[in-house]
């Protein structure tokens, strides 16, 4: 794909607007998978789960590039990190089922698929689903408003 201006678009397509990071059906976990949801040792919450099939397409939700890979056997599983173009915003996902398709430092496109959810690190006890963080300057904030509307338009 050809890279554009900021705010271009090719047909109705925004190449760097946002969209929802599962495209195929999902749901929301509940009142325990939200932001700032109270987590064992007096940790809280710091994503936002959303269940769907294990092996359903993860996209990015912004393209830029990926500042993390790796793996963590205790809460997130399989995860990547991705710095949001022209933001201040970095996308954490995790839980993927196998390590992501994307590596450290490559670019990529809003949209491009970066992995599979999994039940991978604390997933594994509850199910298929992906743990999605906002961060601004490695600080979380509440995904919840942003998700609900790119999951409106995508």
């Amino acid at each position: 794909m050809v890279s554009a201006p900021a705010g271009a678009s090719n047909g109705g397509t925004d190449f760097f607007g946002h969209v929802f990071p599962l495209p195929g059906p999902h749901a929301a976990r509940g009142a325990i998978g939200e932001f700032g949801a109270p987590r064992s040792g007096g940790r809280i919450h710091e994503g936002f789960d959303i269940l769907a099939g294990c092996g359903a397409p993860i996209v990015a939700v912004r393209g830029g590039r990926v500042r993390r890979t790796g793996h963590d056997p205790v809460l997130y599983g399989h995860y990547a990190l991705i710095h949001g173009e022209g933001e201040r915003r970095s996308y954490f996902y995790a839980h993927l089922a196998r390590p992501p398709r994307v590596r450290r430092n490559s670019t990529v496109l809003t949209g491009e698929r970066i992995g599979v959810v999994g039940k991978t690190g604390n997933a594994r006890s509850v199910g298929c689903q992906l743990h999605f963080e906002i961060q601004v300057g490695g600080n979380p904030i509440d995904p919840a408003p942003s998700l609900r509307r790119w999951d409106r338009y995508s």
